[in-house]
């Protein structure tokens, strides 16, 4: 998600503080801007990842979610015309540890057979200046639409984009492991999620 917001998408260091989603609520999805488009980008999948770490068990858990897709538009001049859409495969979550991969495709998690997919689609994009910037989108989880902002920072080399961003979500508020787990005695309720870009100009 860089130039566009190379979003699904670490220079972590360089990032704005991440931000709670304890502050995110059901949204209904916004209108469409009437903005020229932006420059679009292709996203370099072999160098591009969406990661996130949680704690299982009192143990610190890192995964990936291997299989997502994006459409990125963006112009640091034309931010009013630019917008990301990221999908990701929800069975696609991969942690190497037993336990959690036995079940985040379960119903009570991600429910993967019924949403195979959850997106991300920004409805705006603000400038914080030298390269810093805050997407304001909506996340669908589980047929569910939740606002949630994501600062990030873009560096842009010639035609080569590289896109760096890190949100706090909270389990509880995406429905997730309910069933389970509702009191997160064994699963933190805290999950970061790591999304680092790098694209192409078309």
């Amino acid at each position: 998600m860089l130039k566009v917001l190379s979003v699904a998408s670490l220079a972590l260091a360089a990032l704005t503080a991440p931000l709670n989603f304890a502050d995110a609520q059901p949204a209904k999805k916004a209108p469409a801007s009437k903005a020229a488009a932006a420059t679009g980008w292709t996203i370099d999948a072999r160098q591009s990842r969406i990661a996130f770490s949680t704690k299982w068990a009192g143990n610190a858990v890192n995964g990936t979610f291997r299989q997502w897709s994006g459409d990125i538009k963006f112009d640091p001049n034309n931010l009013a015309g630019s917008q990301a859409v990221i999908t990701i495969m929800t069975g696609s979550a991969l942690t190497g540890v037993k336990e959690p991969d036995d079940n985040l495709a379960s119903s009570d998690w991600f429910d993967a057979r019924k949403f195979p997919t959850a997106r991300y689609v920004t409805q705006s994009i603000r400038s914080l200046g030298q390269g810093r910037y805050v997407a304001e989108g909506v996340l669908t989880v589980k047929g569910m639409n939740y606002r949630v902002p994501l600062p990030f920072t873009v560096a842009i080399s010639g035609n080569v984009a590289t896109m760096s961003g890190q949100v706090k979500l909270d389990r509880m508020a995406l429905k997730l492991g309910l069933e389970s787990d509702a009191s997160a005695e064994w699963v933190a309720r805290e999950t970061v999620v790591n999304v680092t870009v790098r694209a192409i100009r078309k």
